[in-house]
């Protein structure tokens, strides 16, 4: 079951509908745009990871039903974006973002180390081309319960 973090997000990155033979054309680029965080989404929902995927500023495309399920004591969406309660913890996982999004290099932040109570975010770089306008996933925030490591290493998501 897949399910939006807010309201269908409107694509910033498409331009206005353009008309052909006397009426408008649904624009073919924003059903493009999202086609390849559609297929990784999928993915992880069927190998059971709780994700978000996230855009070129960090903002949640797509919180998956795990995620969703995790989103309460530790960690929130707000205004578009996951977001940690403790205020520490919160600059530390908006930094791990941009650093993971600006560098290309995953991160890993802990929410809890409290005994029983482990949550943890690795944050992992989708390759695209700068200039892509179809390409709107940019990362990928895998949380964890129970501090578990991630399988597989840390490599970014082509």
């Amino acid at each position: 079951m897949k399910t939006s973090a807010n309201a269908v997000r409107r694509d910033r990155h498409s331009a206005a509908t353009p008309a052909i033979a006397g009426g408008p054309v649904a624009p073919l680029a924003p059903l493009l745009a999202g086609a390849r965080a559609r297929g990784v989404a999928d993915g992880l929902e069927l190998i059971g990871a709780a994700a978000a995927l996230l855009d070129e500023q960090g903002e949640v495309l797509h919180l998956n039903a795990r995620a969703l399920s995790l989103l309460g004591d530790h960690v929130v969406l707000a205004d578009g974006r996951l977001r940690a309660h403790d205020r520490a913890v919160d600059r530390d996982l908006a930094a791990a973002i941009d650093s993971t999004l600006r560098d290309q290099v995953a991160s890993r932040v802990s929410l809890s180390e409290a005994p029983g109570d482990r949550l943890g975010v690795w944050i992992m770089p989708v390759a695209a081309e700068a200039d892509d306008a179809f390409q709107l996933l940019r990362a990928v925030a895998i949380i964890e319960p129970g501090g578990a490591p991630l399988r597989g290493g840390l490599a970014g998501l082509n």
